[in-house]
């Protein structure tokens, strides 16, 4: 593994989990209550591993112990040291400074005038009714894994609701706490088109891309909106599945310059061609051109148009920041009109965790409803295709690349949303995923959606939290 990896000690007060409920604490092992005496020493862990006999250690403090110096604890940083994402091949979960340190480092970006837009909150945010339930496997992923909030929902109630304990991370998370969307985005993005659609700026999803100016020397222009949405360009050419960098340049298309620098350099997307026949090659880029070419067929518009879909569709309470890209030449001032001129448009959101179930719960309602966005989210769910690949198993033994998830049981993909979920057969089931483990996953047919923010993929146990309550309404 050619990770460059560094580390630096830091004084944390390891605060893991003190109140998780103890009525749950019967059924865990002896070794995560042994564990969690060892780091953090709280005096309900220290009575369960007593009554047990347990001789963890290093030694047990008592409840009444003196205080000792606060634990050294390490961040380990990935990459350079201003890098603000954790890699996904690292097969270890990283220790709760080092998760801290990136959630923080990713939170301030929505901050950066020159990358963000803001969707100020709705005079009349969705109100959910709560009748909220325990669960043993809930607070034993909160208080050792690396969700960092967990909500699910069915026909109208939230039954589950659950954050990490108070202390285990070195900032405070709450309801007003913003999270990252990373690849949610593109499915959100995808819904957004679905109002453009029916608002009457964009044709249909089978409409070329005809009318873009600086696109018209590049592979998607001619090409109908389905076949972006599908991942099915044949952008392969110029950007490898998965990836984040142009192939012959190296530069990152997703974060620094707007498309119409791209559009530009012949050793991007200046004069290229589509692939023939493409198949299913998933790209930021893709959903960046999706997102900037909605914002063009907008046009002036884009402003109130955006505010009614936060606003007066889907209801948020918290403001929501749009990641754009920077422009050329604007360093400080990034006027709308420009950022859509030079296709400055990127997919990510950055979100409070409720706003991101009123994002679903607009999208599940649409469908239950047959508007027309929902008839929408249909019609794209009608036309995915494959993902040309072997899918995981939820029961594989074999863990030594994590917890499985719905990325490796998905079976086809549709309009940037993953679907045909192993084991949820004959259900209409969409999932958004985003980069470390962050999932948003839509039982169609029964109004059951799963939220999971997360910072670190395959450490959180995503057959328990997301799998088990859509198939069978509970964690079992």
């Amino acid at each position: 593994m050619n990770l460059n990896i560094r580390v630096v000690l830091v004084l944390a007060a390891s605060l893991m989990a003190t109140h998780a409920l103890p009525q749950y604490m019967a059924e865990w092992s002896d070794g995560t209550v042994c564990r969690l005496v060892e780091s953090d020493g709280g005096a309900e862990y220290v009575e369960e591993a007593t009554s047990r006999g347990l001789d963890c250690h290093p030694p047990i403090k008592s409840a009444n112990a003196k205080p000792t110096k606060p634990k050294i604890e390490v961040i380990t940083y990935f990459g350079n040291r201003g890098d603000t994402d954790m890699p996904n091949n690292i097969e270890w979960q990283p220790n709760d400074v080092t998760l801290s340190h990136y959630y923080k480092m990713t939170d301030r970006l929505r901050f950066d005038r020159e990358r963000t837009y803001t969707v100020e909150p709705s005079d009349d945010p969705v109100v959910f009714v709560k009748k909220i339930e325990q669960h043993k496997v809930i607070a034993r992923e909160m208080a050792t894994k690396t969700a960092f909030s967990y909500l699910y929902y069915e026909d109208g109630v939230v039954i589950y609701d659950a954050m990490p304990p108070e202390g285990r991370f070195t900032m405070a998370l709450d309801n007003s706490s913003y999270f990252q969307s990373h690849s949610i985005g593109k499915s959100i993005t995808s819904y957004i088109i679905g109002h453009a659609i029916c608002e009457g700026y964009i044709k249909s999803i089978d409409a070329p891309i005809t009318d873009w100016p600086f696109m018209e020397n590049t592979l998607y222009y001619g090409q109908p909106l389905i076949q972006l949405l599908n991942m099915s360009a044949g952008d392969g050419n110029v950007i490898k599945s998965g990836e984040i960098n142009f192939i012959k340049t190296g530069r990152s298309a997703h974060g620094n310059a707007p498309l119409s620098t791209a559009a530009k350099n012949p050793l991007e997307l200046a004069n290229t061609k589509p692939i023939s026949s493409p198949r299913f090659s998933y790209s930021d880029l893709t959903t960046d051109v999706l997102f900037s070419y909605m914002m063009y067929r907008v046009g002036s518009d884009f402003d109130n148009f955006m505010d009614n879909f936060y606003q007066n569709k889907v209801r948020i309470k918290h403001p929501v920041y749009l990641d754009m890209n920077p422009l050329e030449g604007r360093p400080y001032y990034q006027p709308t009109e420009d950022r859509i001129e030079q296709g400055a448009g990127r997919f990510g959101v950055s979100a409070t965790r409720y706003d991101y179930l009123r994002i679903a719960k607009a999208m599940v309602d649409d469908w239950k409803n047959d508007t027309c966005e929902g008839k929408y989210l249909k019609s794209i769910y009608d036309r995915r295709v494959s993902t040309n690949r072997r899918t995981d198993t939820w029961n594989k033994k074999d863990r030594r690349w994590g917890e499985p998830d719905f990325h490796r049981l998905s079976k086809r993909y549709g309009g940037q949303f993953w679907t045909d979920i192993v084991g949820l057969h004959r259900r209409h089931v969409l999932v958004m995923l985003g980069l470390g483990g962050s999932t948003v996953a839509m039982d169609m047919d029964n109004s059951r959606i799963v939220v999971i923010n997360a910072i670190k993929q395959h450490h959180v146990n995503i057959k328990k939290l997301a799998y088990e309550p859509l198939k069978y309404g509970r964690i079992r």
